[in-house]
């Protein structure tokens, strides 16, 4: 609760925090639950976690809400100091996202039958996740109220409950005013309307996971976007942003990072399709 309403943690970071500490717990299994939370038992857990081949960012994940924990810990006067700070993070390599060519995007989204009223709906959510670089849970959680078509823009709820307006493209605003023309036909009369933009077949607020399966459909009959996910299509509208010359931190703005050396990574990846542009076409590119 402290961390849903006190800390403003979106439902998914809640689960994800909850889930390591299962782990965690489970890892002790001693009568007393905090008997582990001590430095050694920290790192015997986090040591147990690496052999059974858990990567390092979910190992610092881990370390980060035992570190949170104790925090609460100690704010509620329950331990008297915090181990897991005394506890180093894990190495991260760090890793580039992978993205898709606007080749790949346009198949993906050419895969969704438009003569159904969900394959109407599921090419609007790929087109907004393309056309906005929203994760799956802004997606979900998109209202009715904060679409503004005439405007070409979109107002989304990112981290933190931190909101942003993102500009739509056309081709984008095009499709979801299709999908806003048939959407009373899945909120019915009798059915109490979400107010999301995307609705279930019940009438319904979509679930992030639904948009997962959306999207594993469309990439699934796209053999050239094999592996993609909903983030591939984030990662991809940042990376198209940046190699057609758009300022970073404008793009920081529209992706909703609070850092901006979170989306500094973008430009290592644009830089290196350059290099490697740069070692296959220039003359002493492989010297």
């Amino acid at each position: 609760m402290d961390l849903r309403y006190g800390r403003g943690l979106s439902e998914n970071t809640v689960r994800a925090y909850r889930a390591d500490l299962m782990r965690f717990f489970e890892y002790h299994s001693a009568e007393d639950p905090l008997a582990g939370f001590t430095v050694s038992g920290i790192r015997g857990f986090l040591r147990h976690e690496t052999a059974r081949g858990v990567e390092s960012r979910s190992l610092s994940r881990e370390l980060s809400t035992l570190r949170t924990f104790g925090n609460w810990l100690m704010e509620t006067g329950r331990h008297d100091a915090n181990p897991a700070r005394l506890v180093a993070m894990p190495r991260t390599s760090p890793g580039l996202p992978g993205f898709l060519s606007i080749a790949e995007v346009k198949q993906v989204l050419e895969t969704y039958d438009l003569s159904t009223i969900l394959g109407v709906r599921n090419r609007a959510i790929v087109e907004i996740l393309y056309g906005a670089g929203l994760r799956a849970a802004e997606a979900a959680s998109l209202s009715v109220s904060g679409l503004d078509i005439g405007a070409r823009q979109v107002t989304v709820t990112g981290k933190g409950n931190r909101e942003r307006i993102v500009p739509l493209p056309e081709p984008t605003c095009r499709y979801i005013d299709r999908w806003l023309s048939r959407r009373s036909e899945l909120v019915g009369d009798g059915a109490e309307d979400p107010g999301t933009l995307f609705v279930s077949v019940r009438g319904r607020k979509l679930d992030p996971r639904d948009i997962r399966r959306i999207v594993a459909f469309g990439v699934g009959r796209a053999a050239r976007a094999a592996g993609a996910t909903p983030h591939t299509f984030r990662h991809s509208f940042a990376t198209h942003l940046l190699d057609n010359g758009a300022d970073l931190r404008a793009v920081q703005d529209m992706l909703g990072h609070a850092s901006l050396s979170t989306t500094q990574m973008y430009t290592h990846l644009t830089m290196e399709r350059l290099r490697q542009a740069y070692r296959k076409a220039h003359p002493r590119g492989k010297e």
